[in-house]
């Protein structure tokens, strides 16, 4: 086989190439008729007018294809929209960290019930300094008594302190990729609310795992380019769509 051409009976094809490939590649699988998901890392202006380039090419071959489908753009976006849809007005901070930066601790391994313990440092969406520890606790220990005794322990008084349980800090050393995402109400919202979120991920798993979720969606989609947020959620879970409805809702 030397082209795409000779493909038959593809429902879907997921463009994981370098960047300055990714349109070329794109219009070629539309030209055909193979609906596409790839997830190019861009953002902004640069993403609305890529996204509108493959969009021309999906309405003339009247084929769906979903645009920046990968961690982010991609998982992130829908949990950054999720997040500004229940604090509207608010400001959303996105840090980013690799794990090896995690160091350990014996401050936080001598509180009882810690087996072992991690720590590394961020801040806040204010710029103040934040520390983030995770622990594997003994299986007899209280996470809510550990977590406790470790913000207030005088050791770690002089940041703020985030605690992490974790089944095993071992799989946390192993992983590539880390990120944290906090988002805060405006001043005037009454209800002060706040919403945080740390991942640990395999950057290339997590991006596969979404493009094969926007492929279950393509199904349901009209012709045209879209973006993760274009599509409906239920649509991602496909043919497991009711069972997710059952257990998530």
């Amino acid at each position: 086989m030397t082209h795409i051409s000779e493909l038959n009976e593809v429902d879907a094809a997921l463009i994981c190439v370098p960047l300055d490939a990714v349109l070329g590649i794109a219009k070629d699988l539309l030209q055909s008729r193979i609906p596409v998901v790839e997830c190019a890392r861009l953002h902004g202006e640069a993403f609305l007018a890529h996204k509108a380039e493959i969009h021309r090419a999906a309405l003339h071959h009247k084929l769906p294809a979903v645009v920046g489908a990968g961690c982010d753009p991609g998982v992130f976006s829908l949990l950054r929209s999720h997040f500004a849809l229940l604090a509207p007005g608010g400001h959303t901070e996105t840090s980013r960290h690799i794990v090896p930066s995690l160091h350990h601790t014996l401050a936080a391994t001598d509180i009882p019930g810690v087996r072992q313990a991690l720590a590394t440092e961020s801040r806040s969406v204010e710029g103040h300094p934040q520390r983030y520890v995770y622990v594997e606790l003994e299986p007899s220990a209280d996470a809510a008594a550990v977590t406790d005794a470790i913000v207030h322990d005088p050791l770690f008084l002089d940041e703020q302190t985030l605690v992490f349980p974790v089944p095993r800090l071992a799989a946390l050393e192993a992983a590539s990729h880390g990120v944290t995402l906090e988002r805060r109400a405006a001043p005037a919202d009454t209800g002060h609310a706040a919403f945080l979120l740390e991942a640990r991920y395999d950057e290339a798993g997590l991006a596969a795992r979404m493009m094969l979720a926007a492929a279950r969606a393509l199904p349901f989609l009209q012709a045209g380019a879209h973006s993760v947020l274009d599509l409906p959620p239920g649509a991602l879970w496909g043919e497991q769509r009711a069972a997710a409805e059952k257990e998530w809702i």
